[in-house]
């Protein structure tokens, strides 16, 4: 093995030594998370919030913020995240790529770090090749979110600026990548702050990521 393949090799290798640490705390939750009611589950959103503003941070509380959607999706959409998706969803928070074939799962990844990252109250978008994604993963994973008391938008071509901007004040927002990119081009023409849809850009979920990027 040349040098350069085997330092390639030996970081990845400790880089996953790394996420399977975080991911085995996630694991070690589910009992916890399994036993509690319905609305028992649903608090844990507001009181994740909670421990934000108390001064922890979103790595602080990534354990139980996965835990905590990882059991609602299996309630919700009797889908529970394997322990090789889990660390994908730690990949993702990290602002990683993470690779996935076909069939593996990835749009069930994505609702880890979509949820996590929107406990901050400062919005995740979810960026999709087409609208047909976008609209699909909008209504199956938002269930979730929505179990969860999150709510989702999505942004479309040819919606009004009102209809835009309450999707962008969702706490998740599907969308193409392009209308994400008209739509802040679009905002950036405006005239007055009033006017813009977008209020910010806090963290984003990209998929097909070497398709959107190629484009």
């Amino acid at each position: 093995m040349g040098l350069f393949s085997w330092l390639f090799a030996s970081d990845n290798a400790r880089s996953i030594k790394k996420l399977k640490k975080i991911a085995d705390l996630v694991v070690e939750r589910e009992e916890k998370y399994q036993q509690m009611s319905d609305e028992e589950l649903k608090e844990q959103t507001n009181i994740l919030k909670q421990e934000l503003k108390d001064g922890k941070t979103l790595d602080d509380i990534l354990p139980d913020a996965y835990a905590a959607v990882r059991e609602a999706s299996a309630r919700v959409l009797k889908m529970k995240h394997y322990y090789v998706q889990i660390i994908g969803g730690i990949a993702l928070h990290q602002g990683r790529i993470a690779e996935m074939k076909t069939g593996e799962g990835k749009t069930l990844v994505e609702t880890l770090p979509a949820y996590l990252n929107a406990l901050s109250e400062k919005g995740v978008h979810i960026v999709t090749v087409n609208e047909y994604l976008a609209k699909r993963d909008s209504e199956w994973m938002g269930k979730v979110f929505e179990f969860m008391g999150l709510k989702v938008g999505i942004t479309l071509s040819g919606e009004n600026q009102e209809q835009k901007r309450n999707a962008y004040l969702a706490d998740i927002t599907y969308g193409t990548n392009s209308e994400f990119g008209f739509d802040y081009l679009r905002d950036n023409m405006c005239v007055s702050l009033k006017q813009k849809v977008q209020r910010g850009h806090n963290f984003a979920i990209v998929d097909e990521v070497d398709s959107v990027l190629i484009d």
